[in-house]
C-alpha cells in the first residue's frame, strides 16, 4: 500500500547499518520536516528529529545528494593520496608526511574524525625516522587534537606533551606554543583549571618572545582561553584584562569565529558579574558574525540558558528550536546530541516529565557515536529530572555511571560535582527542586567549536 511519507525513525531503522550509508543518513536528517498536523500539539515541544517526516521526493533527493557527496569524498580521498605517493617515491619523506596530514585535515573538515586520526598516525609513522622534526611535531599535535575532540583526554595529553617537547628541542617556537595551548585546553575540558593555567601562561610567554607582530593569532587564542579560565575560577577582574587583550587582537586580525568565541566567553563573564543585559548584548554580537552552523548551535544553546535565567521559558524554547535547526544544518551528530541535552534541561527547568525524550535522544547519539564526556554530562542532568518525578533509583544509577565515565576520562572537576550529587541523592529523598552542580559552558566540551585550540 502506497504512503505519502514516513517518519525519519522508520526510514533510518530500515536502512542497512553500513558505514558507507552514513552520509545518506545525515542527508535524510537534513531533508526531514516537522509534521504539520502535530505542529500545535503540546507534545511537539519534546518531539525529536526521529518524528520528522520524509516523503518519496525528499528521500530521492537525499539519495542523489548523498551519492554525489560520497563520490566526491572517494575522489578527494584518492586525489589526496596522489601527492603522498609522488612525494614518497621521490624520496621527499617529510613532504609525504605533510601530504598525509593534509589528507587527514580534509577528513576532519568532513566530520570524519576517526579516519582523520588514522591519517595523522600514518603521517607520524612516516615522519619518525626524519632528521627534521617539524612534520612529526605537527602529526603529534593533530592526533592530540582529534583525540581531545573524541573525548580521549589521556591520549590527547600524551600527544600534546610529546609535540611540545619535540618542538622545544627542535626550535619550533610556534609548534611549541600551539601544543602548550592544546595542553591547557585538555586540562580545561577535564575540569582541572589550576593545571590548565600554567600551560596557557607558558604558551603566552613563548609567543611574546617571538616579538611584536609575531604569533598574533596564537596570542589571541590564549587570551580567549585565559579570559574563560579566570571567569570559571571567579577571578573576574583578571578576566576583564584578558578580554581587553583578546578584543584588541580580533580588531586587528580578522577572524570571525575567534571573535564569536570571544563574545560568548565574554557573555559568561558578564553573567558571573550579574550583568545580564550586557551578556545578552554579547550573545547578539556573536550571533551577528558569519560563523558555521556548529558555532551558531553552540551560541543558541547558551542563549537559551540566558533566557531561562531571566525566567522567560517561551523564548528559551524558541532558541532551543533554533539550536535544533542549526544543529541539523551542521551535519554534526555531536551538536545534535548537545542540542537535545540543552533542550532536555529546559524541560527539566519547567518540571515537565515529557522532557525525558530529549535526554534519551541525546544519550542515544552520545553512545552510538562514542562521545563519553557528553554521555556523562547528559546522565547527570537526566538524573535530576528522574529524581524529581519519583525515579530515585534510576537517578542514582545514572549518576553512578556518570562518575565512572568521568573517572575514566580523568575529568576530576566533573567527577567531584557528580559525586556531590550522588551524595545528595543517597542522603535525602528525591527533591523536585534538586539543583545539580552548574554545568560547564559548552566552551569546555570535548568537541565544542568554542575550544580555541590554535591550530
Amino acid at each position: 500500500m502506497a504512503q505519502a511519507d514516513a517518519t525519519l525513525e522508520q526510514i533510518l531503522g530500515l536502512l542497512p547499518a553500513l558505514d558507507e550509508l552514513e552520509v545518506l543518513r545525515l542527508q535524510l536528517v537534513a531533508s526531514a520536516v516537522r509534521d504539520p498536523g502535530k505542529e500545535w500539539d503540546s507534545s511537539s515541544a519534546y518531539t525529536t528529529i526521529d518524528k520528522r517526516l520524509v516523503d518519496a521526493d525528499a528521500a530521492e533527493r537525499a539519495l542523489q545528494e548523498a551519492r554525489a557527496s560520497l563520490h566526491a569524498f572517494v575522489d578527494e580521498l584518492h586525489d589526496g593520496l596522489r601527492p603522498f605517493f609522488r612525494s614518497f617515491f621521490g624520496g621527499q619523506h617529510e613532504q609525504a608526511a605533510h601530504d598525509l596530514v593534509a589528507l587527514g585535515e580534509k577528513l576532519e573538515d568532513r566530520g570524519r574524525a576517526v579516519g582523520a586520526r588514522l591519517c595523522y598516525r600514518a603521517a607520524l609513522t612516516v615522519s619518525l625516522p626524519l632528521i627534521e622534526k617539524d612534520a612529526q611535531v605537527l602529526a603529534l599535535r593533530r592526533i592530540a587534537r582529534v583525540s581531545g575532540n573524541l573525548g580521549d583526554f589521556q591520549e590527547a595529553l600524551s600527544y600534546y606533551e610529546r609535540s611540545a617537547e619535540l618542538a622545544r628541542d627542535s626550535g619550533n617556537l610556534r609548534g611549541e606554543v600551539v601544543a602548550r595551548t592544546g595542553l591547557g585546553n585538555i586540562r580545561m575540558w577535564q575540569g582541572r583549571w589550576s593545571e590548565a593555567e600554567q600551560p596557557y601562561h607558558d604558551a603566552l610567554a613563548l609567543a611574546e618572545s617571538a616579538g611584536p607582530g609575531e604569533l598574533t593569532l596564537e596570542r589571541g587564542h590564549i587570551y580567549n582561553n585565559l579570559g574563560n579560565l579566570t571567569t570559571r575560577t571567579q577571578r573576574l577582574e583578571e578576566s576583564e584584562v584578558w578580554f581587553e587583550n583578546a578584543f584588541r587582537t580580533w580588531q586587528s586580525l580578522s577572524s570571525p569565529v575567534d571573535l564569536a568565541v570571544c563574545h560568548v566567553h565574554h557573555a559568561h563573564l558578564r553573567e558571573a558579574q550579574d550583568r545580564w543585559d550586557d551578556a545578552r548584548r554579547a550573545y547578539d554580537a556573536a550571533l551577528a558574525l558569519p560563523t558555521s552552523a556548529a558555532v551558531r548551535t553552540a551560541i543558541a544553546i547558551d542563549y537559551a540558558e540566558w533566557w531561562l535565567h531571566e525566567g522567560h521559558v517561551t523564548p528559551a524554547e524558541e532558541w532551543g528550536r533554533k539550536a535544533e535547526e542549526h544543529a541539523i544544518a551542521s551535519g554534526s551528530p555531536y551538536m545534535i546530541a548537545r542540542m537535545y541535552h540543552s533542550r532536555g534541561n529546559i524541560a527539566r527547568w519547567r518540571g515537565d516529565e515529557d522532557g525525558f525524550t530529549l535526554f534519551e535522544k541525546a544519550l542515544e547519539i552520545a553512545r552510538e557515536k562514542e562521545y563519553p564526556y557528553l554521555e556523562a554530562e547528559v546522565l547527570v542532568d537526566y538524573a535530576a529530572l528522574r529524581a524529581g518525578n519519583g525515579g530515585g533509583e534510576e537517578a542514582l544509577a545514572y549518576v553512578e555511571r556518570a562518575c565512572e565515565i568521568f573517572r575514566q576520562l580523568g575529568a576530576l572537576g566533573d567527577l567531584e560535582r557528580a559525586q556531590r550529587t550522588l551524595g545528595e541523592l543517597r542522603g535525602t529523598s528525591p527533591d523536585p527542586a534538586l539543583e545539580l552542580p552548574g554545568d560547564p559552558p559548552l566552551a569546555l566540551a570535548g568537541e565544542s567549536p568554542f575550544a580555541a585550540a590554535a591550530d
